[in-house]
């Protein structure tokens, strides 16, 4: 029995390594480079625009990226506007002719 449990725990172990760190089709880390700054300059200026107030991005704080037919951006930023910094999390959409959409924006 000892001998069998050493075994069944070894197995969990070796199995446990090659769990893969973001699901296929799901969301994984982005770098914070040229594409999703792109996307969250986007998301400030289109939510600026919609709320018809001046905001600038001061920082990202986190960012994921998902492929499909595009790329959706899950994002974390900073953001300035009315004397305050506030943050918000926003998700947008590059489609394939790199044309962006604000999927969702919130105050956070």
């Amino acid at each position: 029995m000892v001998l069998l449990s050493a075994f069944l725990g070894s197995f969990v172990v070796a199995a446990h390594d090659f769990v893969p760190k973001s699901l296929p089709g799901g969301y994984a880390p982005a770098e914070l480079n040229r594409d999703v700054m792109a996307a969250a300059n986007f998301a400030v200026t289109a939510e600026a625009k919609r709320e018809a107030i001046p905001l600038k991005l001061t920082s990202v704080s986190s960012a994921e990226k998902q492929i499909v037919a595009g790329t959706n951006y899950r994002m974390i930023l900073r953001v300035e506007g009315n004397g305050s910094t506030r943050q918000a999390k926003a998700l947008v959409f590059r489609d394939l002719q790199s044309r962006y959409w604000l999927k969702s924006w919130e105050w956070l």
